[in-house]
């Protein structure tokens, strides 16, 4: 089986993925629940759960195991250098918004103390240094020595004369003889500095630069510019990943491709299955496929096999509601972190729309159409639901019930219509409490659209804008980001491992196939 079969598995996918193509549908908060839920089931054939025996087979005979092998500290170390280069290339490659920052040791630590007292005891000596009678500047060749270095690693190979220029004014030997001979000024030094970082510097650092030039004290004025340089440093790397990023995404597949295989060959070296988690993963995709039934003509039904590609991603589709007590597939570590953001992400916009969708069904037409209230309640909402989606949700819903209600009662007073009764707003509060329980109806039906919105363009050519399922337009930027995000994740992936995933799925369908030709026998 190969992956060519549905075009959706190609490689290739070069399609902007940032924001999935969307087409709003009417008012979807008129649409009662009743009514949605039936819709809903009508959309979805039952399902027949198919149990297989996974227990291993036991056989007469047995290899001896293989006599065990011993590690070198090197070995380690080049295994662990491999991973941390191929994780680095992955970042940049999947992440638009990948930027290099400064790190800083916690606070508190050992190493932020030690790191304050080393600087304090330099800045000190210096300052003392320079307050002598007469101003004893010998430490201030090592540091303009170090400014010079600093300043030279920002430059382009382009910038020539600004480079030669630097050797000729900040030349150690130089400053030197002008110290011998009672000549040097170390304003004039900054000074040159400050105009050459000025050159080089991004605009955001413009406000810094011109603090440089206020700032008259020599220890104060180094420290800034150092720091300075230090911004300058990781802007320039950013820039540089930047520019380079289309050649890394080209490169980082056939990367990671390579360093994969090399620790699959390890790992078969010592016995060990690389990719046992990732067979379990797409299995349970082939599962819950294989128990869905087409109806043919006649009346009857049949179990059809499901191809590669819809098997493939039935398996992506189970991330975005990823059972945290499961371990995440071999190849898909790399990208657990991303993909846990992007279920929370997909959780609170199914808790957003539930809670919308009960309100407006509770109040009734009153609140309809008004585009106001309807992003009033959604901004708070995802307010009071920020942070750690499942952590203390009962109370958060609670204070969401009362926030609703709040908002409801002011709009109705505002506008001249009758408040609504306390029978009401005790329902209304009590609905929203409920969709803590994950097997609400409310949270099955729009959870149920998320998913399938998100199906439906895994599966699409993106060519047509894609219709947002009914209460969902009011998270139509969130639900798009989230398509967007998704997408570029699962495309990289499949572009590195997609013929991992072939040979696991003609394995498993093999299997399956052998099971179902001995149980008809």
């Amino acid at each position: 089986m190969k992956y060519e079969e549905n075009s959706n598995m190609d490689d290739g996918n070069d399609k902007n993925l940032d924001d999935v193509m969307v087409e709003d549908c009417d008012d979807e908060e008129e649409d009662s629940l009743s009514h949605s839920a039936g819709s809903e089931a009508d959309m979805h054939p039952k399902r027949q759960r198919l149990h297989l025996d996974q227990s291993p087979k036991q056989t007469p005979f047995m290899v001896q195991p293989s006599p065990p092998k011993f590690v070198t500290l090197k070995d380690l170390m080049e295994a662990a250098k491999g991973v941390q280069n191929m994780s680095l290339a992955h970042e940049i490659a999947v992440d638009t918004n990948f930027q290099l920052q400064k790190m800083e040791p916690p606070e508190h630590s050992l190493e932020k103390r030690v790191k304050e007292v080393v600087h304090k005891a330099f800045w000190d000596l210096f300052e003392e240094k320079i307050r002598e009678d007469p101003p004893d500047y010998g430490q201030a060749v090592v540091l303009m020595n170090d400014v010079k270095e600093s300043v030279m690693s920002v430059l382009l190979p382009q910038h020539v004369r600004i480079k030669s220029q630097m050797e000729e004014v900040l030349d150690t030997d130089l400053i030197r003889q002008k110290l011998a001979n009672d000549a040097f000024d170390i304003y004039y030094y900054s000074e040159y500095v400050i105009g050459i970082m000025a050159k080089l510097c991004s605009p955001a650092r413009d406000e810094r630069i011109a603090k440089l030039r206020e700032t008259k004290d020599v220890v104060p004025l180094f420290k800034e510019i150092f720091e300075v340089l230090d911004l300058m440093k990781m802007d320039m790397a950013n820039f540089t990943i930047q520019q380079i990023r289309p050649y890394i995404q080209q490169q980082s597949v056939e990367y990671e491709k390579k360093k994969f295989e090399e620790f699959r060959q390890k790992q078969r070296e010592s016995g060990i299955d690389s990719l046992e988690l990732t067979r379990q993963w797409i299995d349970r995709s082939l599962e819950r496929l294989s128990t869905q039934e087409d109806v043919l003509a006649g009346g009857a039904s049949v179990v059809a096999m499901p191809t590669p590609a819809v098997i493939l991603n039935g398996a992506y589709m189970e991330l975005l509601e990823w059972d945290l007590s499961r371990l995440f597939p071999e190849t898909l570590v790399l990208d657990q972190s991303r993909l846990l953001v992007l279920r929370d992400q997909t959780q609170r916009i199914t808790m957003v729309t539930s809670v919308m969708l009960v309100t407006y069904n509770t109040v009734g037409e009153t609140i309809q159409g008004v585009q106001q209230l309807k992003v009033k309640l959604k901004d708070e909402i995802c307010a009071i639901l920020e942070g750690d989606y499942e952590k203390e949700l009962t109370s958060r819903l609670e204070g969401i019930a009362e926030q609703v209600n709040k908002n409801v009662t002011v709009f109705l007073e505002e506008h001249g219509f009758k408040p609504l009764e306390e029978s009401h707003q005790r329902t209304l509060k009590g609905q929203i409490r409920s969709l803590a329980n994950k097997e609400s109806p409310v949270i099955t039906l729009m959870s149920k659209r998320v998913i399938s919105f998100i199906q439906t363009a895994l599966f699409s050519k993106h060519t047509e804008p894609l219709k947002l399922p009914v209460g969902m337009s009011v998270m139509e930027k969130e639900l798009s980001q989230l398509c967007g995000q998704f997408l570029r994740l699962i495309s990289h992936n499949r572009a590195v491992f997609g013929q991992y995933y072939s040979d696991i799925i003609d394995e498993l369908t093999a299997r399956n196939k052998d099971l179902n030709s001995s149980s008809n026998e």
